[in-house]
């Protein structure tokens, strides 16, 4: 098996070619920017999908304070000769990552930005400061002493002094970009955080005389009149858009190369089921961060299984916000995708961030965007689209995250009711109060038997008993074993799935005499009472037997 070395953890482009790391050439892409009509371009992208290292291969293009050449020698960006002649490290650019600007309040955040700021400026000590205004404001940015009013100018001022020093237009180069408003957002600060934003960039991006042009990397495609106001010669190329379509992530075509490099093809179907099925405009794309991982994974260990990156860098927070927001009124549609299925939504394109979770709606969308969704067919602004999860990897997010709802709205019931009937052997009462929780649920898995046999445990757990769930006991293994020491009673569960409605009541008589048949419960010493419960289950109903035999000593 051939040895690649990876680019685990490494985002910026030249550390990467500068390593020697394996790398999908994106080259090409400058070419169309230059030649884009385009002052102000953004892209929209879900996380982890290459945002970072696209927007640091552009600036080891252009930065004219570096000789490049050298680590773009072979790629495809090298056969464009006016390209190359007349724009690589031939203008001052300005590249600010956005991403990090966190905080639990306005002034740590801005406390962050300060802090870019210093040591974007400081990158540019060299050039001459004038002891006027915006000489003021160079200084006190270095010193990371500046005001908010002067992180408002604070892109204007260093263009206008790259582009004196210079004497040419200045690039502004600006990854994820939403960030601050993602997490103002989320910790009450939102309006504070999108004046300063806003005055940032359409001090540059409208109307600047400064500016050549401006590329802007982020998920969300917020809309002009939150963030652009009055920014007319801004385009936006999204999830939906063909034009960029395969800038970011992996083609099928780069993934079966690197598979091929890294002497993977026979993991080419499984990497596809997990990690493919993005509809970015009209292409089919690959999370490039999953497959990475995935392959260096597999060239450790040719029988690594596939994992579930996504959740550990993304988390599943929208989705339970729409669970909870809607109480669960999205269950069937929710039930729909992890089966497999499609669902219809009208979507919006242009959300802001203090409007992400108004409405169920708003969150669909939040999902195609970021990346828990993509489009089953052309995307239409004016009608219902469908949507559809777009592989393995995120159909199990949605799972565990139906799961965990599941577990938390249990855990914060009730259940007295519940454990009445089932240590008073009230069979009836027992499959009404299992049968109003079935209902309750987020069903998928097509309702198979091993769904049925999850939910029950799921629900029986948590309350101050032993529950075991497929132990080994007797001759054969009962499917959920409860046991209530202090008082020495203990309950066994079989758990059928019926065909029908009609077929319940012969199942649970089954599912009675395969416990019985099989002598589930034998090894249940010193407890003086050991019932035996039935269940057959049919969609969102169970019909629930129950027979008791004392302890033989």
């Amino acid at each position: 098996m051939n040895k690649l070395t990876l680019p685990i953890g490494q985002s910026d482009f030249r550390t990467i070619r500068a390593s020697g790391s394996y790398y999908i050439d994106k080259t090409g892409y400058i070419s169309r920017i230059i030649r884009d009509g385009a002052t102000s371009i953004k892209f929209t992208r879900p996380r982890r999908f290459g945002k970072t290292t696209f927007q640091s291969m552009l600036r080891a293009f252009f930065d004219i304070r570096e000789d490049n050449q050298d680590i773009f020698n072979g790629l495809e960006i090298m056969k464009d000769r006016d390209a190359v002649e007349n724009w690589m490290n031939k203008r001052p650019v300005i590249f600010l990552s956005f991403k990090d600007i966190d905080g639990l309040d306005f002034e740590s955040a801005i406390d962050i930005l300060r802090g870019k700021l210093s040591s974007l400026y400081k990158g540019y000590a060299f050039i001459d400061i004038q002891d006027d205004e915006n000489g003021r404001i160079f200084r006190d940015i270095c010193r990371g002493k500046c005001s908010v009013s002067d992180i408002r100018r604070s892109l204007e001022v260093i263009a206008g002094l790259l582009c004196s020093h210079y004497g040419r237009k200045v690039i502004f180069i600006l990854d994820e970009y939403d960030v601050p408003l993602d997490k103002a957002e989320r910790n009450g600060y939102y309006r504070q955080m999108l004046d300063v934003v806003r005055s940032m960039f359409l001090s540059v991006l409208k109307d600047c005389p400064y500016t050549e042009k401006g590329i802007l990397t982020g998920c969300l495609r917020i809309s002009k009149e939150s963030l652009f106001t009055g920014l007319n010669n801004l385009r936006v190329f999204s999830v939906t858009s063909d034009k960029y379509c395969s800038a970011f992530g992996f083609t099928e075509d780069e993934v079966s190369r690197l598979l091929h490099d890294a002497g993977l093809e026979d993991k080419a179907e499984t990497i596809r089921k997990w990690y493919d099925g993005y509809s970015i405009g009209s292409m089919s794309i690959y999370s490039p961060w999953d497959v990475i991982l995935c392959v260096d994974s597999l060239l450790s260990n040719p029988d690594a299984k596939p994992e579930n990156y996504w959740a550990n860098s993304s988390g599943n927070d929208a989705i339970r916000r729409l669970i909870d927001m809607t109480d669960a009124e999205v269950g069937d549609d929710y039930s729909t995708l992890i089966n497999g299925g499609i669902i219809r939504k009208k979507l919006n394109e242009t959300l802001t961030y203090n409007n992400l979770y108004s409405s169920p709606d708003n969150i669909w969308s939040l999902f195609l965007m970021t990346g828990y969704l993509t489009l089953a067919g052309e995307y239409d602004a004016n009608e219902e689209n469908a949507l559809r999860l777009p592989n393995e990897e995120i159909r199990r997010l949605f799972a565990s995250s139906v799961d965990e709802w599941f577990s938390d709205k249990v855990m914060n019931s009730s259940r007295k009711e519940l454990f009445d009937a089932l240590w008073s052997r009230d069979a009836t009462a027992l499959s009404e109060i299992i049968s109003q929780y079935l209902f309750d649920t987020i069903s998928y898995y097509d309702y198979r038997e091993d769904y049925y046999h999850a939910f029950l445990a799921g629900l029986l757990s948590g309350a101050g008993y032993i529950v075991k769930s497929n132990r080994e006991t007797g001759t054969g293994r009962a499917d959920i074993m409860i046991r209530d020491k202090k008082n020495r009673r203990a309950a066994v569960f079989e758990v059928k799935r019926s065909p029908s409605k009609d077929a319940m009541d012969m199942d649970a008589e089954r599912a009675i005499r395969q416990v019985d048949s099989r002598k589930y419960g034998k090894d249940l010493d010193g407890f003086r009472a050991v019932m035996f419960y039935g269940a057959a289950f049919f969609e969102k109903e169970v019909l629930i037997k129950v027979t008791v035999q004392p302890k033989q000593a």
